[in-house]
């Protein structure tokens, strides 16, 4: 599997030399490792501080749909969905546990409008997704009540995995093809010398490398700060929770559903659990480090205050568990991925903001193209490039900020 703690054993060793250093071992860092281990770069090391998927990768709802309002994105969803269908084969064994339920966007009259424009871009570009209207949502999700939608947005393939095993699998996969992955080895220093990045420092010794990538996700300025740098993006808390559905009003959801007026995701959680979240309607600013973990009462109210209208029969569900996670913001809400601007060797790619797990198979495939030829032409990963803030070329949703569309 991965390599262990070596419980600081390795401090003293001579110096260790790598083609690329990664940093992060969330869905991120293991893709970019894995993808550019199978594509022979060299000597891959991917450097995690805990444990894999130990941070933002292994609390997330881990949505894997297609619904977005700009093309590289969906062209990034699309090729990551194959994907996700195909992983086992492609990791070499890795276990996703991939399940297809389909995925609803519901779209009152004042939202249909955007919501069949993402619809009509993602069919232009070999998605399979459509607009259905209500009396097809119903059939689709008979438990609710839909007198406020216009319709929805339908992606029948779409589902939901297993956060830590697509972790795992693209750790175990990397490995196969010669990446050395090491955990509880957490970097202290990222060397530039004469502009360039020329490796990392750890508690184990220091690992020489002309390419270094921060793939570090709510951390990636904690790492940006040991070499002077700060990006824009922001660890934000984000919250989860899981209610006990069984029995209530007779019906099950068995469909994934971004509910768009009342701003909750929903999805089932084996047969008879919801897995529920909301919009980052007030961002609430953590350090990573030092943060709540736990649900707050609040928000679970809130969740019920919004979610009892669309399913009158969930007064009558239960809190089964809940948490507190990370996410790691942009000022547009989308990645960043792209070479530092004035160190060449240093990659970044970070600021997710909750698309992560769904992009990562993509990311992966992007980032080792654009560390191996300068440039990854499609889907265009200019478009997430870190000038664009400067620029004021901030990419647009047709959804609020918050919801990850």
């Amino acid at each position: 599997m991965v390599e262990p703690d070596m419980g600081g054993r390795g401090v003293g060793m001579a110096r260790e030399t790598a083609d690329a250093v990664i940093i992060g071992g969330g869905v991120m860092g293991t893709s970019i490792a894995f993808q550019l281990a199978r594509r022979g770069f060299g000597k891959i090391v991917l450097l995690e501080r805990d444990g894999i998927a130990s941070g933002t990768s292994g609390k997330s709802s881990a949505l894997v749909r297609m619904h977005y309002s700009n093309e590289s994105t969906i062209r990034m969803a699309w090729r990551s969905l194959d994907i996700f269908e195909n992983f086992e084969e492609i990791t070499g064994g890795g276990q996703a546990s991939f399940k297809q339920p389909g995925y609803l966007v519901f779209a009152n009259e004042a939202l249909a409008e955007g919501v069949q424009r993402n619809v009509s871009l993602a069919r232009s570009l070999g998605v399979e997704t459509e607009w259905i209207d209500p009396g097809e949502v119903a059939r689709l999700a008979p438990w609710a009540r839909l007198d406020d939608l216009a319709g929805a947005a339908y992606e029948r393939r779409s589902g939901y995995a297993d956060p830590y095993g697509v972790a795992m699998g693209f750790a175990d996969g990397a490995r196969k093809h010669g990446a050395v992955i090491r955990q509880n080895c957490p970097v202290t220093g990222v060397r530039v010398e004469g502009g360039r990045a020329v490796g990392v420092d750890t508690p184990r010794g220091p690992v020489d490398s002309p390419v270094v990538v921060n793939a570090a996700g709510a951390w990636a300025n904690k790492v940006a700060g040991l070499s002077g740098d700060r990006f824009p993006a922001e660890a934000i808390r984000e919250q989860d929770t899981v209610f006990e559905t069984a029995g209530i009003g007779g019906e099950r959801v068995e469909v994934m559903v971004y509910d768009a007026p009342t701003k909750l995701y929903f999805r089932p959680e084996g047969a008879d659990l919801l897995l529920i979240g909301r919009d980052n309607i007030e961002p609430e600013h953590v350090d990573p480090d030092d943060f709540n973990e736990k649900e707050d009462m609040a928000f679970v109210l809130d969740v019920v205050k919004r979610m009892t209208p669309r399913w009158p029969d969930f007064e009558n569900a239960h809190l089964l568990r809940g948490w507190g996670c990370l996410y790691c913001i942009t000022p547009d809400w989308m990645p960043i991925m792209d070479r530092h601007p004035g160190t060449a060797g240093y990659f970044i790619c970070t600021g997710m903001s909750g698309h992560g797990f769904k992009l990562s198979p993509a990311v992966g495939e992007m980032m080792a193209e654009l560390i191996m030829t300068g440039a990854c032409p499609r889907p265009d990963i200019s478009d997430y490039r870190l000038a664009r803030f400067s620029e004021g070329r901030l990419m647009q949703s047709v959804f609020d900020r918050g919801f990850q569309g």
